[in-house]
């Protein structure tokens, strides 16, 4: 077992800066996509905290025809809660990672799939607190979500638009009452202005279904519908920072409140590659 991790960590140290640029970008709208950036929903006063990075670690195959890499996803989707004076308490988290394979195939047609991870935790921020016993208690009580997926993108790619369509596979959840399969659709769209500034416009819709009971005779269904626009700044490349607004309607996208319609605006800083 030793032998093993060290051979993937050397491959993992060898490989990890050699690509410039992923093989296949995150999805813009997408909330499931390891990203860097800030959105404040003001309605609600809260924060949306994303941190994570993907990385494309092995290259497998490379000729004019196809490309193909694998990779791993790593980041933390947080929901924090204003309170003024600059103060804001973390309510949830949300932890994803996975490993991906990507690949693009004639410089047009290209693909991601993943097989992931993801767990949805209250934390001290989403609590309230009893004057007269003196102790805090969850506004909610925490409870198991837990979930192991496959989910499988393909894009085409032109020359500013990319439509895309896929879906997921969930093959282990805690809580079971959801629907084992979740369709995709959406589309980004990067536009260069002038100089070193581009507009990113992206939308995301899939659909959910949440049971209310275990035989199925009920159930919350829902489109989450995704959109985001943006201006970005070209630091580089490869990198940019981008002021972005943000519009969300659907059952929530943090696993403590998943079976919770929502509809929200918001805005913020990213940081995009």
């Amino acid at each position: 077992m030793k032998k093993i991790l060290i051979l993937i960590l050397f491959l993992i140290s060898s490989n990890i800066y050699s690509f410039e640029t992923l093989l296949f970008k995150p999805l813009t709208a997408n909330h499931l996509e390891s990203r860097i950036g800030i959105f404040y929903q003001p309605s609600k006063q809260h924060l949306r905290l994303d941190i994570g990075h993907s990385l494309d670690l092995m290259e497998l195959k490379n000729n004019e025809n196809c490309k193909l890499r694998a990779g791993g996803d790593f980041f933390i989707l947080s929901r924090l809660r204003s309170e003024g004076k600059f103060k804001f308490p973390v309510e949830t988290s949300d932890f994803f990672f996975g490993l991906n394979l990507t690949g693009e195939i004639y410089n047009n047609y290209s693909f991601r799939i993943r097989v992931s991870h993801i767990s949805s935790h209250l934390i001290d921020g989403y609590t309230t607190y009893n004057n007269i016993d003196k102790v805090a208690s969850f506004i909610q009580e925490p409870f198991v979500y837990s979930r192991e997926f496959v989910d499988l993108i393909f894009a085409y790619k032109m020359k500013y638009f990319r439509p895309y369509l896929g879906g997921t596979t969930i093959f282990s959840t805690i809580p079971k009452n959801i629907n084992k399969f979740v369709p995709q659709i959406g589309f980004d769209v990067e536009y260069h202005l002038f100089s070193n500034f581009d507009i990113v416009v992206g939308y995301d819709a899939k659909l959910i279904n949440v049971y209310e009971d275990a035989f199925n005779k009920n159930s919350i269904s829902s489109i989450s519908n995704s959109a985001q626009i943006g201006l970005k700044y070209k630091l580089s490349n490869n990198t940019g920072l981008s002021f972005n607004f943000y519009y969300y309607s659907g059952l929530s996208i943090h696993g403590m409140f998943y079976d919770i319609k929502e509809n929200y605006i918001g805005y913020g800083i990213q940081f995009s590659y």
